[in-house]
């Protein structure tokens, strides 16, 4: 379509610039960038990507655990493979290709491609109400320091969350989402105490995703006493920020903003700035340190749907499916 054109080099525009004009900071401040006492340690930066795998462990569980009330299933392995390999698409301009990714590998698993984008689509609605919450409750005066636009706009943004989550909305929406796609009869309801529990799920993993970054944090330049639950509110602002900002894929430059503008409270501006993009080299290595692994033990083969699936997925598309 004429749209997805234009659409995709803006998208790569956007990054592109967000990445030059914090390139451009970093290199403009380099002097007082190197003359700071830099240390790592190793025990703490090992603790940090602990957190970090164990907070991903839940992102997946509870994507699992969404696809299972939706009528499908995958073991705890597939899961594992299947999120982290397709989570790796969000840094390809276009947020489809995670969506789609998703979808292709479940189907090798015999899992409708409609059950698996539509488990992703209501994990990302619990990642970005839990990270939200965490983050209004941590920041305390540290949200001064945003810009009152955006602190307004995170707070409509929390309000429409909660709102689709817990009332009939989210019910409605899931319903609307089906008959567009001509599969009305694959929805299933999912309780309110069942979406509760996914909530909180969701809200201890950004807790440990925080504890990660503050270890990070320590473990790189210097975490100032009673920082912990301002660098945890820091760490959720940052990702959600990044994901909400639809035309940067993998909210690059977005996130490390938010991390320089924040963590300035407790270091030099140049010196949060290079902490916040260290941060996404070092999130990047532990995601793809857990793929990797998890690539070597089990391989990919069995996630490639056969020729026989393949033909029934055309046969889908054609009768209106999910990968239209």
């Amino acid at each position: 379509m004429t749209y997805r054109r234009w659409l995709r080099p803006l998208e790569w525009a956007a990054a592109l610039a967000v990445i030059f004009f914090l390139g451009r900071h970093v290199a403009r401040n380099w002097s007082q960038i190197a003359a700071y006492p830099w240390s790592i340690s190793w025990p703490r930066l090992v603790l940090a990507s602990v957190c970090i795998a164990f907070a991903y462990t839940i992102f997946v569980l509870m994507w699992r655990r969404i696809l299972r009330l939706l009528g499908g299933r995958l073991s705890i392995v597939d899961a594992h493979r299947i999120w982290y390999i397709s989570n790796l698409g969000r840094y390809v301009p276009g947020k489809v290709w995670q969506l789609a990714g998703s979808a292709y590998m479940a189907r090798a698993k015999d899992v409708s491609p409609i059950l698996a984008v539509s488990a992703s689509l209501a994990s990302q609605l619990f990642v970005l109400a839990g990270g939200l919450l965490v983050a209004a409750l941590t920041l305390g005066g540290v949200a001064e320091r945003i810009p009152r636009d955006i602190r307004l706009l995170g707070l409509l943004a929390a309000l429409g969350l909660f709102a689709v989550l817990f009332t009939p909305l989210f019910g409605a929406t899931y319903r609307a989402a089906l008959r567009a796609l001509g599969r009305s009869d694959y929805y299933t309801y999912i309780r309110w105490g069942e979406r509760a529990l996914l909530l909180a799920a969701y809200a201890l993993a950004w807790l440990g995703f925080g504890a990660g970054f503050y270890l990070f944090l320590s473990a790189t330049a210097e975490s100032p006493a009673a920082s912990f639950w301002p660098v945890v509110g820091i760490s959720a602002a940052g990702y959600v920020a990044g994901f909400l900002v639809l035309l940067v894929p993998g909210g690059i430059g977005v996130r490390e903003g938010v991390y320089a503008l924040l963590l300035s409270l407790y270091l030099p501006g140049s010196v949060a700035a290079a902490v916040a993009v260290l941060s996404r080299v070092w999130l990047t290595a532990v995601e793809l340190a857990v793929a990797g692994f998890l690539l070597l033990r089990y391989g990919l083969e069995d996630l490639r749907p056969a020729v026989g699936l393949e033909a029934a997925s055309e046969h889908e598309r054609d009768s209106g499916g999910i990968l239209d």
